[in-house]
């Protein structure tokens, strides 16, 4: 019988479609809501908050864990972790601690240090606790309307279908679907020499932002209407200011002609990875089967 791994995270975009992966294999997954955990045959569901202690498992802790809850979460449990018998860990980081490296805007600057210093100590644990890790850094995440930016645009664009962009909008992208960083996640864990690695991530193709807006306008179906606005900036550093929990900036729209692509060749020659193109399953890629 094919051993069981632990996943944590089970209920987010990319653990979801991890669940969609495993096949004959056995899970032990831990959610908050065990009731929103989509149950295979072999999917057992164990209620945990990351905010407290880990639960006890009465069938016993696997060796192996995939995390896709924010990496700095994790560090809390690690030993915990260790002393119950894990030994191997594959967890999701992000791109994003390159990307708003220079950012302006302080709550930003936080995330970005928080998540570098998780990385940091976790790679230390390892090592010390004699944990194989392995850290993947996935670039923009989309996929069946669950994210918080391509989705967004997408939205956007049906419901005005018209998109406000800052300059020429020419930053690259690399956009990679949840379902890709599932897979890849599954890939590496199978691999040992992923061990003490860590791999960007990104989709298949490499497009500016306007491209990348204008893809979005087709698989709409919808015609490009891409409207450059000089004060964007200005406009949704004020938005994120008075709207509860908006992730908005002034730096979004500057980012919009910074290059965010990344190398994931090493992934792909080490592990297999193999992403699929930009919205390849067109609207429900972009909005979800709802939709």
């Amino acid at each position: 019988m094919t051993a069981p791994f632990l996943l944590i995270g089970a209920t987010g975009q990319i653990g979801r479609n991890i669940l969609r992966h495993t096949g004959d294999r056995p899970v032990v997954a831990l959610a908050r809501r065990a009731e929103d955990v989509s149950v295979g045959p072999q999917t057992s569901v164990v209620r945990c908050d990351l905010a407290e202690s880990l639960p006890d498992i009465a069938e016993g802790w696997p060796l192996e864990a995939l995390a896709t809850t924010p990496v700095w979460a994790l560090v809390p449990h690690f030993d915990s972790l260790a002393d119950r018998g894990v030994r191997r860990i594959v967890c999701f980081s992000t791109t994003s601690i390159f990307g708003k490296s220079g950012t302006r805007n302080a709550r930003e600057r936080v995330a970005v240090d928080r998540i570098s210093e998780a990385e940091r100590v976790l790679q230390l644990r390892a090592v010390e606790r004699g944990v194989g890790l392995t850290i993947l850094r996935p670039t923009l995440i989309y996929g069946e309307g669950q994210d918080k930016t391509i989705s967004a645009a997408g939205r956007f664009i049906a419901r005005f279908g018209v998109y406000p962009v800052y300059g020429e909008a020419m930053g690259k992208r690399q956009p990679v679907h949840a379902d890709d960083l599932a897979a890849a996640a599954l890939l590496a864990l199978a691999d040992e020499t992923t061990i003490g690695r860590t791999y960007a991530l990104g989709g298949a193709d490499i497009l500016t932002y306007r491209d990348m807006v204008e893809r979005i306008f087709a698989t709409l179906e919808k015609p490009s209407r891409i409207l450059r606005v000089p004060m964007l900036p200005a406009i949704l550093d004020v938005a994120g200011r008075v709207t509860p929990g908006s992730e908005l900036t002034g730096d979004v729209a500057r980012r919009m002609n910074l290059d965010l692509d990344f190398d994931d060749g090493t992934a792909a020659r080490e592990f297999g990875y193999k992403p699929r193109p930009f919205l390849q399953g067109g609207k429900a890629d972009l909005m979800g089967s709802s939709f």
